[in-house]
C-alpha cells in the first residue's frame, strides 16, 4: 500500500470517528455534504471538520451540553491552578537568592510566571485564548487561568463558534434549513436565556427605601427589556430625523454587503445554491471585514467634512453572512461624494468585477420626506432584529417573532453588535440625565444642564421624547459638536472611602463608579463698569457644575422577599459597616429625596475673574481661570 493510500485510509477512519461525535441529526447531512464537494473544497472542509477537535482541547465533544462545558471548565481551571502553584513555588524559592534579585530585579517573578502560563496555553494549543485587553494586567491574566468562571465563559464561546462554523459549512444554515442560525444554536441560546431568567428570579434586591424586587423585575425596567430597547432606538432615530429636517439635511438608506467569498449560499432566479467562491469565512470574519471597510470610509468622510450622523444596523442574510443597513443624514449636495466614498471602500477595494457585485454589493435609497419618515424606513429592521413587534412575516415568509429569536442566537454566537449610533451626542449622558430630578437643579447651574434635564424628563405624547432627543443635542452644542467639546459629560468617581483602591476578582483596579453628570457653560454678568457705561456688553465667565443622579443603595440576597427585607434592614442599620456589601443600581426619578442620603444637589463653581480685554462697545471679554484642579473637588 502506498503512503498516499494509507494516509487517505487513515483520514477517512479518523473522519468517521469525528463525525460520530457530532449531534445525531447532523451526521447524515455531514456525510452528504462532504460527498458533494469538489476535491479542493473536500480537503479544505475535511481539515475544518478534523480541526473541530480543537474544541476538544479542554475535553469537549462537538455535541457537548452546557453541563459538559461547565465540568470541562472546572477541570481545566483546577489543572492550571495546580501547575501555577508549582511554578510560583519555584519562582519564589529562586527569588529568595540575592543573586537573582540583583540580576533580574524585584518584579521578575510575575513576568516569569506570565511567560510560563503562556507556554502552558501554547502547549495545549490554546494560545489564541490568552486573555488580552486594555484593562487586563499580567497578574490578572495569570489569575484567570485558574478561574473556573473565566474558563466557562471562554469555552462556551469557543464551542459555540466552532460548531456553528461547521453547521454553516455543511449547509445546516440557510433559507431551507436553519434560517440565520442552526437549530442547535437556537436551542443553545434558548437554554442560556432560561438559565439567566431563573438566576435573576432567584435573587432579591432591597434598597434603602425598603423596596424589594427581584433582579428579573429590575432588569425589565431597563434596556434589557426588548420593548424598552426598541422604543429607545426608534426615539433616537426620530430625534435625528427632526434635527435633519430643521437643518435642511438629506436622509439616505445605504446597504453594504460582503464580497461573494463570505457567502456560503448564492441565489439565482429565486433558487438557492452552494456558492463555489465560498472560502470558509465565518460571520465573525465577515463582520470584521465590514468594520474595517467602515473605519476607512469613516476616516475619509471626516477628511471630506461630510459630518454624517444616523444609525448602523447589522443583520444576517439567510446563510448567516452579516450585511449592514445605514441610515445617514448629511448636508444637501453631498450625496454624490458620499456614494463615491461608499463605493470606493465597500466595492472597488475588493472584488469589484465579480458577477453581481455592481448590482448587489452597495445600494442607496434617498429618503423622500413627502412619502414617509426615516423611522418608517428602518422600523422593520429595528423590530425584526429585536423582538419582531409589528412586523408580521419576514422576508422569507416566517413569523417575525420566531425569526427575531434566531437573529438573537446569531448575534450572540458570533458576538456581533447589531445597532450602533453614528455621530451625535452619547446616549450614556442622555440616560443619566433622565435619573436627575429637574426640581433639584440650581438656578445657577449652566443653562445647558438645566435645558437638557428639563428636556429629557418631558412627558406627553409619544413624539415628545423625539423632541427631547433633539433638544438634548442642542444643549450639548449641536449635532456637529465633537464629543471632546460637548457641554455635558458623565461624572465618575468614588462614592465613599470604602470604594477607594477597590480591586476585582483578578486583582485589577475596578473602574470608577458612575455618579452623575458634569457640565460647563458660560454665564453673562454685569458689574460696576456697566453702571458707568450701560452700553458695555455683558461680560462672560465660565461656569462649572456637577450633579449626582438619584441612586439607592441595594442589598442583594438569595431567598424570599421577607427574608431579604430582614437581611437588608440589618445591613442598613449598621450603615458604615455594610458599605462594601451595597450594590448601587439605577432607580426611577422623582422619588422622596429626603430619605436618600447620598443625593447631592448641584454645586455651583464661579472661577475668580482675572482680567478683561477690550472693554468697550462691541468688544468681548476674556477670562483666565485656574482650571478644574483649583475648584472644590466634585
Amino acid at each position: 500500500m502506498s503512503l498516499k493510500s494509507y494516509l487517505d485510509r487513515y483520514d477517512k477512519t479518523r473522519l468517521r470517528w469525528v463525525i460520530d461525535r457530532f449531534p445525531v441529526s447532523w451526521q447524515s447531512r455531514l456525510v452528504d455534504a462532504l460527498g458533494r464537494l469538489n476535491d479542493v473544497n473536500y480537503y479544505r472542509w475535511k481539515d475544518r471538520i478534523l480541526q473541530l477537535t480543537d474544541a476538544e482541547r479542554a475535553g469537549l465533544r462537538p455535541d457537548a451540553t452546557d453541563a459538559d462545558i461547565c465540568a470541562a471548565a472546572e477541570l481545566t481551571a483546577n489543572d492550571f491552578a495546580r501547575r501555577l502553584r508549582h511554578l510560583r513555588g519555584i519562582a519564589e524559592h529562586a527569588a529568595s537568592h540575592a543573586l537573582m534579585r540583583a540580576r533580574f530585579g524585584a518584579g521578575w517573578v510575575g513576568l516569569w510566571l506570565s511567560h510560563q502560563a503562556r507556554a502552558l496555553m501554547e502547549a495545549r494549543g490554546m494560545l489564541d485564548l490568552w486573555p488580552e485587553g486594555p484593562t487586563v494586567t499580567r497578574a490578572g491574566a495569570v489569575a484567570r487561568m485558574a478561574c473556573a468562571r473565566w474558563w466557562r465563559r471562554t469555552l462556551r464561546k469557543l464551542h459555540a463558534r466552532t460548531v456553528e462554523a461547521c453547521a454553516i459549512g455543511i449547509g445546516l444554515v440557510g433559507r431551507h434549513a436553519g434560517l440565520y442560525a442552526s437549530d442547535e444554536a437556537v436551542r443553545r441560546r434558548a437554554g442560556q436565556n432560561a438559565r439567566n431568567a431563573a438566576a435573576l428570579q432567584s435573587v432579591t434586591a432591597v434598597n434603602d427605601l425598603m423596596q424589594a424586587q427581584t433582579l428579573a423585575e429590575l432588569a425589565a425596567k431597563g434596556t434589557a427589556n426588548k420593548a424598552i430597547r426598541r422604543v429607545e432606538l426608534l426615539t433616537r432615530i426620530a430625534g435625528f430625523e427632526l434635527i435633519a429636517k430643521d437643518l435642511g439635511h438629506v436622509g439616505c438608506m445605504v446597504t453594504m454587503t460582503c464580497p461573494s467569498r463570505f457567502h456560503k449560499k448564492t441565489t439565482r432566479e429565486g433558487r438557492v445554491y452552494d456558492n463555489r467562491n465560498y472560502d470558509g469565512s465565518t460571520p465573525a470574519e465577515a463582520q470584521q471585514y465590514l468594520s474595517g471597510a467602515w473605519a476607512r470610509f469613516r476616516a475619509a468622510a471626516a477628511r471630506a467634512g461630510l459630518d454624517l450622523y444616523g444609525f448602523r444596523i447589522a443583520e444576517p442574510q439567510h446563510d448567516a453572512t452579516p450585511h449592514w443597513h445605514c441610515l445617514l443624514f448629511f448636508r444637501q449636495g453631498l450625496f454624490d461624494e458620499l456614494s463615491g466614498l461608499v463605493r470606493r471602500y465597500f466595492l472597488d477595494a475588493d472584488s469589484p468585477d465579480e458577477p453581481g457585485a455592481q448590482k448587489h454589493r452597495v445600494d442607496f435609497e434617498l429618503i423622500d420626506w413627502a412619502k414617509g419618515s426615516a423611522v418608517g424606513y428602518v422600523i422593520k429592521y429595528v423590530s425584526k432584529n429585536i423582538d419582531g413587534h409589528g412586523v408580521g412575516l419576514d422576508l422569507f415568509g416566517n413569523d417575525a417573532i420566531t425569526s427575531s429569536q434566531r437573529v438573537e442566537a446569531w448575534a450572540s454566537t458570533w458576538r456581533i453588535r447589531q445597532f450602533q449610533q453614528i455621530g451625535g451626542a452619547p446616549v450614556g449622558v442622555w440616560r443619566e440625565l433622565r435619573r436627575i430630578n429637574p426640581d433639584n437643579i440650581s438656578e445657577h447651574a449652566p443653562e445647558a444642564l438645566r435645558v437638557a434635564v428639563s428636556a429629557v424628563n418631558a412627558k406627553g405624547e409619544p413624539g415628545a421624547q423625539a423632541i427631547a432627543w433633539k433638544r438634548y443635542h442642542a444643549a450639548q452644542g449641536g449635532i456637529g459638536c465633537k464629543r471632546a467639546s460637548m457641554r455635558m459629560r458623565l461624572l465618575k468617581g468614588e462614592r465613599s472611602a470604602a470604594d477607594a483602591g477597590r480591586v476585582g476578582r483578578y486583582g485589577e483596579a475596578v473602574p470608577a463608579r458612575l455618579l452623575g453628570v458634569d457640565a460647563d457653560g458660560v454665564q453673562l454678568f454685569r458689574n460696576h463698569i456697566h453702571v458707568m457705561n450701560p452700553r458695555t456688553p455683558a461680560f462672560e465667565r465660565k461656569l462649572f457644575a456637577s450633579v449626582e443622579s438619584e441612586r439607592c443603595a441595594w442589598v442583594v440576597t438569595h431567598g424570599e422577599r421577607a427574608e431579604a427585607e430582614r437581611a437588608a434592614r440589618a445591613v442598613f442599620e449598621r450603615s458604615g459597616e455594610a458599605a462594601s456589601t451595597r450594590i448601587h443600581v439605577n432607580n426611577c426619578t422623582h422619588r422622596d429625596l429626603s430619605r436618600v442620603s447620598e443625593f447631592a444637589p448641584v454645586r455651583d463653581y464661579r472661577p475668580r475673574l482675572r482680567r478683561f480685554r477690550g472693554v468697550g462697545e462691541g468688544s468681548t471679554t476674556e477670562e483666565i481661570h485656574h482650571g478644574r484642579e483649583s475648584h472644590p473637588p466634585y
